[in-house]
């Protein structure tokens, strides 16, 4: 596992945390860094060795060019949100997104989407506790994992995305789900010895 690249691609995207402008100000979780690194590496601890490669190289390439993959992400979740205010606003300033890209998206989408459902029966618990799985949830005021998803991936090169699917092909083929492989990384580094810790804790 490439850790100290991990750990890399979690400082940068902090930084470009930062300097995102939020349409009420400063967000709360802007100051929360231990959220956001238990997140982040969670998700990266989960990805194949070429995925943090390619990611890694493209964050870095950003970074020296001046651009914030962070406000881009939050940016493109708004045309699932809120349309009318991204084509007012936002649409102009947004790097265009190869077709391809669309349909490697689309492709992975469906299965990310089986992985949370199938954990959200089985650890009601911990899944009452994220965010709506599904894009009919933004309506609650909490954006959901498929926009936030679609937003993220919108970001990414081809090439990482092409990865990417692969990988959750592999991943579906062998029977595994990556939402249940994060969700174990994720209440480790929040302390707890398993899954079923965690969601015991739900309920006291």
């Amino acid at each position: 596992m490439l850790i100290n690249t991990i750990e890399n691609i979690i400082t940068i995207e902090w930084n470009m945390f930062q300097k995102v402008n939020n349409i009420g100000g400063r967000a709360d979780c802007q100051d929360d860094y231990e959220t956001f690194y238990i997140m982040r590496r969670s998700q990266y601890e989960n990805w194949s060795d070429r995925m943090i490669r390619c990611y890694y190289s493209f964050l870095c390439d950003c970074e020296a060019n001046g651009r914030n993959l962070v406000t881009e992400k939050y940016a493109r979740m708004m045309q699932y949100t809120d349309l009318h205010y991204f084509n007012k606003h936002l649409a102009a300033h947004m790097p265009p997104v190869p077709q391809v890209n669309y349909r490697l998206i689309n492709q992975m989408i469906p299965v990310l989407l089986q992985w949370e459902e199938e954990f959200a029966v089985a650890y009601p618990g911990l899944a009452g506790r994220g965010r709506p799985i599904t894009s009919e949830g933004d309506a609650s005021g909490f954006t959901s994992m498929e926009t936030y998803a679609r937003g993220e991936f919108e970001t990414y090169p081809t090439e990482l995305l092409q990865l990417y699917a692969d990988y959750v092909e592999n991943l579906k083929s062998t029977g595994k789900s990556m939402s249940l492989m994060i969700q174990d990384t994720m209440v480790k580094l929040y302390g707890y010895s398993s899954i079923e810790e965690a969601e015991a804790s739900c309920r006291t």
